[in-house]
């Protein structure tokens, strides 16, 4: 009788470490002199029917390859992929996130996906050959690009905020250096939101029940050059019409099942009543960030575009840069006034940048809220350190000119949902441009 081969399991990027150094060493690279992940690089590695669990943060896999491996349950925190190989692979309830040194040149070949979420991070030259994809969500992967699915079957996923140039940025079409690209897929019951589909392209894709929110579509976004053997039934918001050029009546009919030659964006435009919003940077401290995160969703659900950290800062470009260029291209910061933004150094950089940019365009830029009455106790004598102490001191005194919100009925867990959208309100209200 033969006897079943079973898949070795390694557990956390620990037990990794701990199997290489038995029975691959040379396959480790330790970065002792970096301050910034990854701790670990493995090279040039390939693992076979290998069950993989638990956490791997602050590692680097690179041209690596995996044969039927297993990916149950990780959590990937700085899990870096570069010119990496998946073949026969599945992935069920994991994670990756902070992809900030990017992953680059991965090739996904028959691998199964369920319950995974990529989020926050940089992406490039990413394949999903003859994939399945179940409940999955691509979010913030900023910059991105180049990211292709071929014959592959996507069913209830998300794809949001990916997209390699700048806010505000205009998007050309590049054949070579795509966006994003669905081809020969079958897409059902997935969503895309605040994607700009001007590079990119479904070709020859079945879109059933298929939304588009906030995202901006033309008719060459859509490629048809055969006969599909299901149709598709494809929806998109009023902000998807009304921010995207006029798409053909042969794509409407054929995806959005639009019989009658009708100008939509005219129609639309008619119907509603458009509000113009500030754009708003978001200055908070990471240990308030579930806080900024719900502030932020709040916002953007009523069409204000804002710039939270997490979600939407850069890979690869200097701190002070990204706080910088961005203060500058949004209208207001709104200030999360707590012990701890007003303690950081990072909040009283973008504090001080705004006050610069204040002071030069004699325009208000501060739009304070606050979650405890810290902003208010805060003498100058006890500010530290005490090099910067004016510089701190100033910014304090110019937010505090202002009419600032209170939220710190709302820190607890136990508070009205009501009451939050009420007050949230009165930001809605006093970021409405009157014209």
């Amino acid at each position: 009788m033969t006897k079943k081969k079973t898949n070795l399991t390694i557990t956390h990027a620990a037990g990794l470490i701990e199997y290489l150094e038995q029975n691959s060493l040379k396959s480790i690279k330790t970065n002792i002199a970096n301050v910034f992940p990854p701790k670990n690089t493995i090279i040039r590695k390939t693992f076979r029917n290998i069950t993989f669990k638990g956490d791997f943060h602050s590692i680097e896999f690179k041209k690596v390859k995996f044969k039927r491996c297993e990916f149950e349950g990780i959590w990937g925190f700085y899990c870096l992929l570069q010119e990496c190989e998946f073949e026969d692979c599945s992935f069920r309830n994991c994670r990756f996130s902070h992809l900030e040194l990017d992953w680059n040149a991965v090739y996904f070949l028959r691998c199964y996906f369920r319950n995974i979420e990529i989020d926050e991070g940089c992406a490039f030259n990413l394949t999903f050959d003859e994939c399945h994809l179940n409940n999955c969500s691509f979010i913030s992967l900023i910059p991105s690009e180049n990211i292709r699915f071929y014959n592959s079957n996507i069913d209830d996923s998300l794809f949001q905020s990916m997209q390699h140039y700048e806010y505000d940025e205009v998007v050309n079409r590049d054949d070579e250096f795509i966006d994003i690209l669905f081809q020969d897929c079958n897409l059902t019951s997935t969503n895309f939101h605040r994607m700009d589909f001007k590079n990119g392209r479904f070709v020859d894709s079945i879109l059933y029940k298929v939304g588009f929110m906030d995202c901006v579509l033309e008719t060459e976004s859509f490629i048809l050059n055969k006969e599909l053997q299901y149709g598709s039934y494809a929806s998109m918001d009023f902000q998807t019409i009304l921010q995207s050029e006029d798409i053909g009546q042969k794509t409407l009919s054929y995806y959005f099942n639009i019989k009658n030659k009708v100008n939509l964006k005219e129609i639309i435009s008619g119907m509603t009543t458009q509000k113009n919003f500030s754009t708003v940077f978001i200055s908070y401290s990471f240990k308030d960030s579930d806080f900024a995160k719900k502030i932020a969703e709040r916002l953007n659900n009523h069409g204000i575009r804002t710039f939270i950290w997490e979600k939407d800062a850069p890979g690869g470009k200097p701190l002070e840069e990204i706080m910088t260029s961005n203060i500058s291209a949004h209208d207001k910061l709104l200030f999360i006034a707590s012990k701890n933004s007003i303690r950081s150094r990072a909040c009283q950089f973008e504090l001080t940048t705004a006050r610069k940019k204040q002071e030069a365009s004699w325009e208000n830029v501060f739009f304070p809220i606050s979650i405890d009455n810290y902003l208010f106790e805060i003498k100058k004598i006890n500010i530290r350190p005490i090099e910067l102490a004016n510089e701190y001191w100033e910014n304090i005194e110019e937010i505090k000119r202002v009419n600032t919100l209170d939220f710190s009925a709302f820190k607890s867990k136990d508070y009205s949902e009501r009451d939050f959208d009420e007050l949230v309100q009165k930001i809605i209200d006093g970021l409405q441009i009157n014209t």
